[in-house]
């Protein structure tokens, strides 16, 4: 109990107004009472004992108000300067800097708001980072592609242009234009998924059939690089938005295939254990670093520089939104040399 108001600024503020209260009425009490004996000495009549008396508690009363409330002001403007203090580095932070840290140690209200007030400008701070360094991609990801588009039409303006050139060219703008659509089309879907808490969609469907639909819709890729899948999935009814859950499976699926070996292995796991749906996606690819792997569903992060022209780095951050979306868990594991597993864990949803 004793503990509980020693960290309450009300339990603080009471207590020390009582106190100040107290203090001020003894001492004005005791040197009115005091000044009295030294002034009177027992000549005075009863009456004019009342009526002295009565101007002595007066002026006691007068003493009182004004120490006590010298005494309460010092304290308040004790209590007040930390408040003034945030408000201050909260103007700073409205201004943009993001740096202001209050030094204020306490376990009160004002001690708490301290410290909450330092974890809002460390993340606010964070925040900015992130929005420098996406900004900073989106402008490195449309660069690229705009400049070849520019330059290589710029190249077809030669009227000497033999046609197996201009047959080249084109195919390189188209390529680079389809790359432009494709990052929009993400960015555009990431952008959605953010503001998005709950499924649009919800209908049951069959998960199992979902992905096996969802390796067939990616055969070509996978057969020009002569990959075996290894495929073990339970029958599952699962209830959710179809297409949104689709999405996982196509960039992991896409993702195993991209980053596999001339005539690998693909393993792809499914099944219901309790009340959540576990997919495991494994192949047998370059891996990812470990240093690489803290980041890996970071917009536009993409550990494989030499991959960088077959993707935007927005898939994994769409996988990642759409499992938080629905309330489950991704985890990655990878060793060089060795492969990639992602496993993904949704939970049943009624």
């Amino acid at each position: 109990m004793i503990s509980k108001w020693s960290n309450s600024i009300r339990a603080k503020g009471t207590l020390i107004a009582i106190g100040i209260l107290f203090f001020s009425c003894f001492v004005s009490f005791a040197l009115m009472t005091i000044l009295f004996l030294l002034l009177y000495h027992g000549d005075l009549s009863i009456s004019e004992a009342h009526t002295v008396f009565g101007r002595f508690m007066f002026v006691t009363l007068v003493l009182c108000v004004a120490l006590g409330g010298s005494l309460l002001y010092f304290a308040i403007r004790k209590i007040s300067d930390p408040i003034i203090r945030i408000s201050n580095a909260a103007k700073e932070v409205a201004k943009g800097d993001f740096s202001m840290k209050m030094d204020y140690k306490s376990n009160d209200e004002i001690g708490v708001l301290a410290q909450n007030f330092n974890v809002m400008t460390t993340e606010l701070g964070n925040m900015e980072y992130l929005r420098k360094d996406f900004i900073s991609s989106v402008s490195h990801e449309f660069k690229t592609p705009i400049a070849s588009i520019q330059g290589f039409a710029e190249m077809l303006q030669d009227k000497n242009l033999s046609e197996e050139n201009f047959q080249a060219y084109t195919n390189i703008i188209i390529e680079e234009a389809k790359k432009l659509s494709h990052l929009s089309s993400n960015m555009l879907r990431l952008s959605k998924l953010d503001h998005q808490f709950i499924p649009e969609r919800t209908m049951p469907f069959s998960l199992d059939e979902q992905i096996r639909r969802t390796i067939v819709l990616l055969e070509e890729k996978w057969s020009q690089k002569n990959l075996d899948l290894d495929i073990d999935l339970d029958q599952i009814v699962y209830m959710g938005d179809e297409a949104l859950i689709q999405q996982i499976w196509v960039n992991l699926i896409e993702n195993a295939i991209k980053f596999s070996a001339e005539s690998g292995t693909i393993s792809i796991r499914g099944n219901q254990i309790l009340n959540k749906v576990v997919v495991e996606i494994k192949d047998q690819g370059i891996g990812i670093a470990k240093i690489d792997q803290g980041r890996i569903f970071e917009k536009f992060f993409q550990a494989d520089k030499s991959h960088s022209q077959e993707g935007s780095g927005l898939g994994l951050a769409i996988v990642k939104k759409i499992v938080e979306i629905y309330h489950g868990e991704i985890t990655l594991t990878s060793d060089m040399g060795q492969g990639t597993t992602v496993v993904v864990k949704l939970p049943f949803r009624t």
